[in-house]
């Protein structure tokens, strides 16, 4: 698909919308930050963004959608060094941003939820990973545009990339976006659960650990 772009620090305010609605009804950004407004959260999401595309080995992708011109699907893809650098640049302002985001969180932050979630991915990626895979680090399209075949195109661009150099692909996905992951390829390999009882709250949440392993060409 020819609208797949890669993104740039002019896209901030695009991504973070995207970033905040495409999970809204998923509890994790209600339980770190229990008194912030959607906007206030996406202003937040946007300085986190400027930390991915601070990243070389981080490959942050858009679509547009061609009717409305607004930004419809964002994904994060974190390959190997080796891939070779995403070539995006940023503002020195928005590099110094990205360096420590969490001091412009929004007040108060459950920052015991927000490191909990952390680890949770973090000893995910260590149990599965090795510093040869590529990682989907996020997909995600809003509501409003769903079903409208661009998360999948983003799906195929990574794909191509993993199997022409036969590197394996890991996520972390939610209950909904497992039927399309399975359907490309991927496996599950454990259901990790986010448990909000321990920090005050009430009830949990699933994520899927997956693997897609390349196909040979």
């Amino acid at each position: 698909m020819d609208l797949i772009e890669y993104a740039t620090e002019a896209d901030g305010p695009g991504l973070a919308k995207v970033n905040v609605q495409s999970f809204q009804g998923r509890r994790l950004l209600e339980e770190i930050f229990p008194e912030a407004s959607l906007t206030r959260v996406q202003e937040f999401k946007i300085i986190m963004g400027m930390k991915h595309l601070a990243n070389p080995n981080m490959h942050v992708l858009k679509i547009h959608d061609p009717v409305s011109g607004e930004l419809a699907t964002y994904s994060r893809w974190q390959f190997p060094a080796s891939f070779g650098p995403s070539l995006v640049t940023i503002s020195e302002k928005a590099a110094l941003l990205a360096k420590d985001p969490v001091p412009h969180a929004p007040r108060p932050m459950n920052e015991e939820v927000f490191n909990a979630f952390k680890r949770l991915l973090e000893d995910g990626r260590k149990r599965y990973t090795t510093d040869n895979d590529i990682i989907l680090d996020l997909l995600a399209t809003l509501p409003e545009y769903q079903r409208r075949g661009f998360g999948s195109a983003i799906l195929k661009w990574g794909i191509e990339k993993a199997d022409a150099s036969q590197l394996r692909i890991f996520l972390e996905g939610t209950p909904e976006g497992v039927p399309i992951y399975l359907k490309y390829g991927w496996k599950i390999l454990e259901e990790v659960v986010m448990d909000y009882t321990p920090f005050g709250s009430v009830g949990q949440e699933t994520f899927f650990l997956m693997m897609r392993d390349p196909i040979l060409q």
